[in-house]
């Protein structure tokens, strides 16, 4: 995650650590300040409109996948999303498009550039109280209610085209199926130039797929794990997040692994379920308490935070790692966010419109640096 996205987190916590009743005194005097209020133009509330965009972005980037999966810098709209390859062979760079077909694929030299296609990326309007009401705490508390769920919006629309472009699927393909097609695709590298070369490096066994499948455990056992050690030794890169579903319950069956701590006797492979590490009744809570933010687990030898989400398909997982899979370009001076009147009559609510717009690049060789899990029905 970039020091940027650290910083919103931490301004996100400082404001989420701020009661109702002081947000509403905050903005009370921010609207009667001589730059806001009555002294310059009772009506101009841009100051608090610009304050309740970052609120929305901070919201977006909170507990995110674009941050665990992809870097990201912001644009002006002067600049133009380029991007430059890093790489003396020449590579695929795959970039959007803005009619929700696939991603292409633009090839370039060590000494060009890919000019990308940006996308635009928004929400469906939310009636929410006027701007002049959020002094009240009860509507500002309304307000924010309905700001955070359309940034949940924004937030699941950035990420299904995300993972649009690492699997190859059309834009807008919802995020469970493209999973599922990669996991079905048994030749996910095939056509694309995955490996660069470098004559001072001996050559050596390699993963031939980003795909993993250990289908037949049936939830996260300590074979799905050292599957996923495994594929972090063949591609050179170390795993970081495992975003796994809500459905199906999966980390059940982790309880029951990662518990026991010692076996009956060495090398029987025989766990004695009277001797653990933590309670069962204890894990359980453990994960109800931070089925958001994630629980970091010691997994032979490697630090895992292990992430819910609730749009993946049953025994499906995302695994990120210590290297991006994309590159995200926000292009910041083209993001609406705006109230506007739709019925005259109604004098307590406003409807509220979000807007983004975005370019995605992926190098092809940076396809090795996101795992797809298929660990099994975990329904038993």
């Amino acid at each position: 995650m970039s020091n940027q996205v650290a910083k919103w987190n931490a301004e996100l916590a400082a404001i989420e650590g701020r009661s109702l009743a002081e947000k509403a005194a905050a903005r009370k005097e921010l609207a009667s300040s001589p730059s806001v209020g009555p002294g310059a133009n009772s009506n101009d509330f841009d100051t608090l409109k610009v304050a309740e965009g970052r609120f929305i972005d901070l919201a977006i980037h909170k507990n995110s996948f674009l941050d665990d999966c992809a870097i990201t810098q912001g644009l002006d709209v002067e600049t133009p999303p380029i991007w430059k390859t890093r790489y003396a062979p020449t590579v695929g760079v795959m970039t959007g498009s803005v009619y929700g077909k696939g991603p292409s694929t633009l090839y370039i030299t060590q000494d060009n550039y890919a000019t990308l296609t940006p996308f635009v990326v928004d929400a469906e309007d939310i009636k929410v109280p006027k701007m002049a009401l959020t002094q009240d705490p009860e509507r500002l508390g309304q307000r924010q209610a309905g700001l955070a769920r359309q940034a949940e919006a924004l937030k699941l629309s950035m990420e299904t085209y995300l993972v649009n472009f690492i699997t190859q699927q059309p834009l807008g393909t919802d995020l469970a199926t493209s999973v599922a097609n990669q996991l079905a695709n048994s030749n996910p590298y095939g056509g694309k130039t995955v490996y660069i070369a470098d004559s001072g490096v001996q050559s050596g066994t390699y993963e031939t797929s980003n795909n993993i499948n250990v289908s037949s455990e049936g939830g996260l056992t300590m074979a799905v794990m050292e599957a996923i050690i495994n594929q972090a030794y063949l591609s050179g890169r170390s795993p970081r997040t495992v975003h796994i579903p809500v459905a199906g319950l999966p980390w059940r069956t982790l309880i029951r692994v990662a518990t026991p701590v010692v076996s009956t006797m060495p090398g029987s492979g025989t766990l004695n379920p009277d001797l653990k590490a933590v309670p069962p009744s204890v894990w359980e809570e453990m994960w109800k308490a931070n089925f958001d933010t994630g629980v970091a687990l010691n997994v032979l030898g490697h630090t895992v935070k292990f992430k819910s989400n609730n749009v993946l398909a049953q025994g499906n997982a995302i695994v990120t790692t210590n290297l991006p899979a994309a590159e995200i370009f926000n292009i910041k001076g083209a993001s609406v966010s705006l109230d506007y009147t739709d019925d005259p009559k109604n004098t307590f609510f406003d409807s509220h419109y979000e807007k983004r717009e975005m370019a995605i690049a992926m190098p092809e060789p940076w396809v090795r640096n996101v795992w797809f899990v298929n660990f099994g029905d975990t329904s038993f």
